[in-house]
């Protein structure tokens, strides 16, 4: 019978394989704190593409609702929203998804007729807007976006006062904690910026200081935040996630073969070198931790993972290499870019990961000729898959690591294939 593979690539890691991140923990659980005590606090998690934001969020959920105990402080009782943005979403089908999934968490946790009358009165204002959002009616022109603003964060206030100062027989909340994930997914039509500014300035206003907003995405929400309002950036205090540290890698890979040896009557173990090895490659990305060790873990045979299995499921054909490739970085380096010059191109800048490398060094490396090399620069840097040092004149460098460490690992890949193809 097959083994079942404890490590999950597809989805975020599971609290009880959560490593590290300490730091972003200890200011998360004071900003519940404080927003539980009348001192609202909002974050904004930014990293690239597999760092860890959604896994750092899906532990802060159940620590916020009480469901894991902090080191620091009392059990939360947080009611939590969790919304996700994408390239289509606008400030009224955003307030529509929050006051949707805010009513379904209530639901939970009171009688449900009771929740209907209170939404049905105190959210009154959403129904107009879904008639509008229908074509019903007339479109709201710009100048009303402040009304709506003002009537969500009225409601909003209005229903946190409710759960932290309830009725006779029900349960008091410490507040509402509202995740938004995939920040950077905002077009202009959602006003992000300006939304997160004026909400958290009419919630005070309006006697209200147990609600707390995370926000995440990848590091050009905060450019998107700007945009749509200089001053936006204010309201968070923001946490840039880095990548995990070697100890903290290896403690993923142990705690997931202990995982799966709770479920398997054929343990598996895993050696010193091959545990390295997946450090290694990983080079701290939450995500490639979970990929080159589940794929690890299918290549094994004999119970003892080793580093030929580690390169064995990393470099094979639909292994991890290609796994993450398809998932992160396929379209940037074959779809968007149909010269293989770029390509040269990207492949001497990753060299240097993603610190800045100077035009001079391309130039030194490439195989063609210096006017090639400035076209590929413009374009790259035109298509934003490349950044342009602003304060330093013919610098560049690739805008992600993980893209960098792919294009590494790509070209070894195609390397080993071009010689096997030639021994043969």
């Amino acid at each position: 019978m097959a083994k079942i593979n404890p490590f999950k690539p597809n989805s975020p890691v599971p609290p009880g394989m959560f490593a590290g991140r300490l730091a972003e923990i200890e200011a998360l659980e004071n900003g519940l704190h404080q927003t539980k005590h009348g001192n609202s606090s909002n974050f904004l998690i930014t990293g690239e593409r597999g760092i860890g934001k959604s896994s750092l969020i899906g532990y802060i959920k159940p620590t916020a609702q009480g469901f894991i105990k902090s080191a620091d402080y009392d059990n939360f009782n947080f009611v939590v929203v969790n919304t996700v943005i994408s390239n289509k979403s606008t400030l009224i089908s955003f307030i529509k998804l929050l006051e949707r999934n805010l009513k379904r968490e209530l639901e939970k946790i009171g009688r449900a007729e009771k929740v209907r009358a209170f939404f049905s009165d105190t959210w009154s204002f959403v129904q107009r807007l879904k008639i509008m959002d229908s074509g019903i009616g007339k479109a709201e022109p710009s100048d009303d976006l402040d009304l709506i603003i003002d009537d969500f964060a009225y409601s909003l206030a209005e229903t946190s006062k409710r759960i932290t100062n309830p009725e006779n027989g029900e349960v008091a909340r410490d507040g509402i904690m509202i995740v938004v994930d995939e920040a950077d997914n905002a077009c202009p039509d959602l006003h992000i910026g300006y939304f997160f500014k004026v909400v958290t300035e009419l919630l005070q206003q309006n006697g209200c200081e147990n609600v707390m907003f995370i926000v995440a995405g990848l590091p050009d929400v905060v450019e998107k935040l700007t945009v749509s309002h200089e001053s936006s950036m204010r309201v968070f205090t923001q946490l840039v996630i880095k990548e995990l540290k070697p100890d903290d890698r290896k403690y993923v890979v142990n705690r997931g073969l202990e995982v799966g040896n709770e479920q398997n009557d054929e343990q598996t173990i895993i050696t010193t070198d091959a545990r390295n090895m997946i450090s290694t490659l990983s080079e701290g990305y939450p995500h490639f931790i979970q990929q080159f060790s589940y794929s690890a873990f299918e290549a094994n045979t004999d119970g003892e993972i080793s580093e030929d299995d580690v390169a064995t499921g990393a470099f094979r054909q639909g292994g991890a290499l290609d796994a993450i490739g398809s998932r992160y970085y396929q379209s940037l380096y074959n779809e968007q870019i149909k010269s293989d010059e770029y390509r040269e191109v990207l492949e001497i800048m990753a060299e240097n990961m993603n610190s800045w490398i100077k035009k001079s060094d391309i130039r030194d490396k490439f195989s063609g000729n210096d006017h090639t090399v400035s076209d590929a620069l413009k374009a790259l840097t035109s298509r934003k898959i490349i950044l342009k040092n602003p304060s330093k004149l013919g610098e560049y460098r690739l805008q992600h690591k993980g893209f960098a460490l792919w294009i590494k690992l790509f070209g070894r890949r195609k390397n080993a294939t071009s010689q096997s193809t030639r021994t043969q």
